[in-house]
Parts: structure tokens; C-alpha cells; sequence
């Protein structure tokens, strides 16, 4: 059977009916990648009875927890300042709780992004809160969003050939997009960085000892179809984990 995948969402303002209520959704490019892989996508909605969203989990095989606005700084213990973007601690409840059940578990979890920095957090880690402040000597790691271009290849990423991230996409180097501005600063426990960017910026992480914990700072959703299909490996390796668990 195919597995059913929860996918996180975010909450989007309609800017032509800012009076209307909040949209829970995610792009598409999210469910299209899951679907590629031969899951089932199951758009998880911002639900605050605990019950309902846990018989919602329970119903699901692995977690993809997706990209969008900043985690609110509190969550990693640092001071709130203009630079976290769009904050939604609903959403961050939320997926910490998503998160914690999933690793109780050991469902497969795949962070993008957002996702990424998500599983650094819960485990303990913190964040960059904006690398052009923190970070100076390091590159732009907004060109796609400059360029408006989900599918701009902006940097090559170097992957630890140990790790499981090398061994799914059978390389050591891939190409891929750049929209973020925060990053990982110190790592959350247990958790091991497997892919940097050329300035040193840690763009992949894993969790050993978990059936399938892998996080990416990109978007390779956008990119698995056509222009970097080898990102397609692993959303083929995160769907096939969900259903063997």
C-alpha cells in the first residue's frame, strides 16, 4: 500500500481579501513531490484540539515537515528581534508536537528548510537569525528569491560521502536552489551536519539512530522534476521508508 504522508502547512493571508480567514496551505510542489515518489499526501491543517490532530498522525506513515515563514526565536531560547520573519507560533506548536510524536515513534521525517531548522530546535539546537547579520562573510543565500526562481540552481552543496544523505542521491555533490536567510547555528542534540554550502553553512543534517530523520535547507521539491532530478532520489527514499515502517 502506499504510505500516507502528513505534510505541514502554513498560514497565508489573502492579500485582495485580508478580512477573510486564514488559508491553511502549502505550495504544491510539496504533494506533487510526494506523489512522484509514490506516497499519499495528507495536507495537515493548524488543528488546536490535541486529540483530533493526533488521531490525524496516527493515520500517517512519515512526516514531511515543510518550509515557510521563521520559527518564533523563542523556541530556541534566543531574543525576538525584526529580523524573524513572519513568525506563526501556532504553527510552531504545532509542528514541534508533530515532531516529538514522530521521533517517539520513529516515523520517517523529512525536514525542508523551515522543516530543517524545526528538527535542529526541538533537539536542543538554535539559529542564525539572519545570516547577512550573523554571518557576514558567508554568501547570499537569497538568490533564488532575488532571481523569483524556485528552480535557480544558486550553489553546489558538498556531502559528507559517509552519510546517508550521499548514499541515497550516489554522489557527493549536488546543485541546488537558495531562498533562506536564517541557518543552523549550534546543533541540536544528536543531530550531525552531511551537507554544507561553499561558505561553511550547513544545508543537510541527519539523525543516526532513527529510521529516517534528514533535513535539507533547500527546496529540492521544486527541483526533483526536471531540473535536478537526482533530488528526486530522495524523496523516492523518504516515501519508500514511510511505507516499510
Amino acid at each position: 500500500m502506499q504510505p500516507f504522508i502528513a505534510v505541514t502547512v502554513r498560514e497565508v493571508i489573502d492579500s485582495d481579501y485580508n478580512w477573510t480567514p486564514v488559508v491553511y496551505g502549502q505550495f504544491h510542489t510539496y504533494t506533487d513531490a510526494v506523489v512522484h515518489a509514490g506516497g499519499v499526501p495528507v495536507i495537515v491543517p493548524l488543528i488546536d484540539d490535541q486529540p483530533i490532530l493526533r488521531r490525524l498522525y496516527e493515520k500517517c506513515d512519515g512526516l514531511l515537515l515543510t518550509g515557510g515563514n521563521d520559527l518564533d526565536p523563542g523556541t530556541y531560547k534566543s531574543p525576538h528581534t525584526s529580523r524573524a520573519r513572519g513568525v506563526s507560533p501556532r504553527r510552531d506548536k504545532q509542528e514541534l508536537q508533530l515532531l516529538e510524536w514522530a521521533l517517539a515513534d520513529d516515523k520517517p521525517v523529512f525536514g525542508i528548510c523551515r522543516g530543517m531548522q524545526l528538527i535542529n530546535v526541538a533537539l536542543g539546537g538554535s539559529l542564525h537569525q539572519d545570516i547577512s547579520v550573523d554571518l557576514p562573510a558567508a554568501h547570499n543565500h537569497e538568490v533564488s528569491v532575488e532571481r523569483k526562481n524556485f528552480h535557480h540552481l544558486a550553489h553546489k552543496l558538498k556531502i559528507n560521502p559517509s552519510s546517508r544523505l550521499a548514499e541515497i542521491l550516489g554522489t557527493d555533490v549536488v546543485a541546488t536552489n537558495a531562498l533562506h536567510h536564517q541557518a543552523i547555528d549550534q546543533l541540536g542534540d544528536g543531530l550531525v551536519a552531511t551537507a554544507h554550502a561553499e561558505d561553511g553553512v550547513i544545508e543537510a543534517i541527519e539523525l543516526p539512530g532513527k529510521h529516517f530523520v534528514i533535513g535539507v535547507q533547500s527546496h529540492p521539491e521544486a527541483l526533483e522534476a526536471e531540473t535536478e532530478p537526482l533530488w528526486g532520489k530522495l524523496f523516492m527514499a523518504f516515501v519508500g521508508s514511510a511505507k516499510a515502517s
